[in-house]
Protein backbone atom coordinates (compact mmCIF):
# COMPACT_ATOMS: atom_id res chain seq x y z
CA UNK A 1 0.00 0.00 0.00
CA UNK A 2 1.39 3.54 -0.85
CA UNK A 3 1.22 6.41 1.53
CA UNK A 4 -1.44 8.56 -0.55
CA UNK A 5 -5.34 8.77 0.01
CA UNK A 6 -8.04 10.46 -1.98
CA UNK A 7 -10.53 12.44 0.79
CA UNK A 8 -14.11 12.49 -0.08
CA UNK A 9 -16.30 15.41 -0.15
CA UNK A 10 -18.61 13.36 2.46
CA UNK A 11 -14.70 13.30 5.15
CA UNK A 12 -14.50 17.22 4.56
CA UNK A 13 -18.39 18.04 5.12
CA UNK A 14 -18.99 15.63 7.90
CA UNK A 15 -15.60 17.10 9.53
CA UNK A 16 -16.55 20.77 8.79
CA UNK A 17 -20.07 20.02 10.48
CA UNK A 18 -18.79 18.39 13.93
CA UNK A 19 -18.42 14.88 13.40
CA UNK A 20 -15.88 13.39 15.67
CA UNK A 21 -14.98 10.29 12.88
CA UNK A 22 -14.90 12.92 9.94
CA UNK A 23 -12.49 14.80 12.14
CA UNK A 24 -10.54 11.89 13.17
CA UNK A 25 -10.01 10.35 9.67
CA UNK A 26 -9.10 13.99 8.46
CA UNK A 27 -6.26 14.52 10.75
CA UNK A 28 -4.78 10.63 10.66
CA UNK A 29 -4.85 11.64 7.48
CA UNK A 30 -3.34 14.73 7.31
CA UNK A 31 -0.17 13.92 9.89
CA UNK A 32 0.40 10.49 7.86
CA UNK A 33 -0.44 10.19 4.23
CA UNK A 34 -0.36 12.37 1.04
CA UNK A 35 -3.58 14.12 0.35
CA UNK A 36 -5.35 13.88 -2.87
CA UNK A 37 -8.72 15.82 -4.42
CA UNK A 38 -9.84 16.57 -7.51
CA UNK A 39 -12.02 19.34 -8.78
CA UNK A 40 -15.17 17.31 -7.64
CA UNK A 41 -14.25 17.30 -4.33
CA UNK A 42 -13.52 20.83 -4.47
CA UNK A 43 -16.63 21.85 -5.91
CA UNK A 44 -18.79 19.42 -4.12
CA UNK A 45 -17.16 20.78 -1.03
CA UNK A 46 -17.56 24.33 -1.48
CA UNK A 47 -21.35 24.04 -2.85
CA UNK A 48 -22.34 22.44 0.61
CA UNK A 49 -20.62 24.78 2.83
CA UNK A 50 -21.98 27.91 0.68
CA UNK A 51 -25.41 26.22 2.19
CA UNK A 52 -24.25 25.21 5.42
CA UNK A 53 -22.62 28.56 6.77
CA UNK A 54 -25.79 30.94 4.75
CA UNK A 55 -28.75 28.68 6.26
CA UNK A 56 -30.13 29.37 2.33
CA UNK A 57 -29.41 27.28 -0.70
CA UNK A 58 -26.38 27.90 -3.23
CA UNK A 59 -28.91 29.26 -5.54
CA UNK A 60 -30.78 31.51 -3.40
CA UNK A 61 -27.49 33.05 -2.24
CA UNK A 62 -26.77 33.42 -5.83
CA UNK A 63 -29.97 35.37 -7.17
CA UNK A 64 -29.62 37.73 -3.86
CA UNK A 65 -26.12 38.30 -4.98
CA UNK A 66 -24.44 37.17 -1.75
CA UNK A 67 -22.10 34.50 -2.69
CA UNK A 68 -19.07 37.18 -1.97
CA UNK A 69 -19.98 37.72 1.56
CA UNK A 70 -19.95 33.69 2.20
CA UNK A 71 -17.22 32.75 0.39
CA UNK A 72 -15.35 35.19 2.66
CA UNK A 73 -16.58 33.51 5.51
CA UNK A 74 -15.25 30.30 4.08
CA UNK A 75 -11.48 30.96 4.11
CA UNK A 76 -10.64 28.64 6.75
CA UNK A 77 -12.43 25.55 4.91
CA UNK A 78 -11.03 26.71 1.68
CA UNK A 79 -8.00 26.79 3.04
CA UNK A 80 -7.84 23.41 4.38
CA UNK A 81 -8.88 22.06 0.80
CA UNK A 82 -6.04 23.78 -0.96
CA UNK A 83 -3.66 21.81 1.28
CA UNK A 84 -4.55 18.73 -0.65
CA UNK A 85 -3.13 17.86 -3.98
CA UNK A 86 -4.97 18.92 -6.64
CA UNK A 87 -5.55 15.43 -9.11
CA UNK A 88 -6.74 16.56 -12.53
CA UNK A 89 -9.73 14.99 -14.19
CA UNK A 90 -8.71 14.08 -18.10
CA UNK A 91 -10.52 12.47 -20.64
CA UNK A 92 -9.58 8.73 -20.13
CA UNK A 93 -10.68 9.53 -16.34
CA UNK A 94 -13.87 11.05 -17.41
CA UNK A 95 -14.68 7.44 -19.68
CA UNK A 96 -13.66 5.27 -17.36
CA UNK A 97 -16.66 6.85 -15.04
CA UNK A 98 -19.20 6.31 -17.84
CA UNK A 99 -18.12 2.35 -17.14
CA UNK A 100 -18.46 2.76 -12.89
CA UNK A 101 -21.64 4.64 -13.32
CA UNK A 102 -23.14 1.42 -15.41
CA UNK A 103 -21.08 -1.53 -13.47
CA UNK A 104 -21.61 -0.14 -9.84
CA UNK A 105 -25.30 2.05 -10.37
CA UNK A 106 -22.86 4.93 -9.55
CA UNK A 107 -24.10 8.88 -9.80
CA UNK A 108 -21.97 10.58 -12.29
CA UNK A 109 -19.36 12.48 -9.04
CA UNK A 110 -18.97 9.45 -7.05
CA UNK A 111 -17.74 7.37 -10.43
CA UNK A 112 -15.69 10.40 -11.29
CA UNK A 113 -13.80 10.02 -7.92
CA UNK A 114 -13.53 6.40 -8.05
CA UNK A 115 -12.17 7.07 -11.88
CA UNK A 116 -9.41 9.33 -10.88
CA UNK A 117 -8.17 7.23 -7.85
CA UNK A 118 -7.96 3.65 -10.32
CA UNK A 119 -5.93 6.29 -12.54
CA UNK A 120 -3.33 7.73 -10.15
CA UNK A 121 -3.48 4.14 -8.46
CA UNK A 122 -4.43 5.78 -5.13
CA UNK A 123 -5.51 2.45 -2.59
CA UNK A 124 -7.07 4.36 -0.17
CA UNK A 125 -10.34 6.18 -0.25
CA UNK A 126 -11.67 7.73 2.91
CA UNK A 127 -15.64 8.45 2.75
CA UNK A 128 -18.16 8.45 4.82
CA UNK A 129 -20.25 7.50 1.52
CA UNK A 130 -22.26 4.08 1.79
CA UNK A 131 -22.05 3.68 -1.96
CA UNK A 132 -18.59 2.62 -2.01
CA UNK A 133 -18.66 -0.15 0.93
CA UNK A 134 -19.32 -2.76 -1.56
CA UNK A 135 -17.48 -1.48 -5.00
CA UNK A 136 -13.38 -0.72 -3.24
CA UNK A 137 -13.22 -4.46 -1.97
CA UNK A 138 -13.71 -5.05 -5.99
CA UNK A 139 -11.85 -2.40 -7.12
CA UNK A 140 -8.69 -3.42 -4.99
CA UNK A 141 -9.12 -0.54 -2.69
CA UNK A 142 -9.94 0.03 0.84
CA UNK A 143 -12.88 2.05 2.19
CA UNK A 144 -11.05 4.64 4.86
CA UNK A 145 -14.65 5.24 6.86
CA UNK A 146 -12.96 5.14 10.64
CA UNK A 147 -9.45 6.13 11.89
CA UNK A 148 -8.90 2.91 13.21
CA UNK A 149 -8.04 1.78 9.16
CA UNK A 150 -5.52 4.27 9.07
CA UNK A 151 -3.42 3.34 12.14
Amino acid sequence: MNSKIFIDSSIFIESFKGNKVAKEILEVAVDKYEIYINDIVFSEVVFKLLGIKSGKSPLTLKKSQNIPLIVDGLRDYIELLTLSNLLMVNMEILKTSINFMKKYNLLSNDAIILSTCKYYKIELLASLDRDFESILPQENMILVNSPEILT
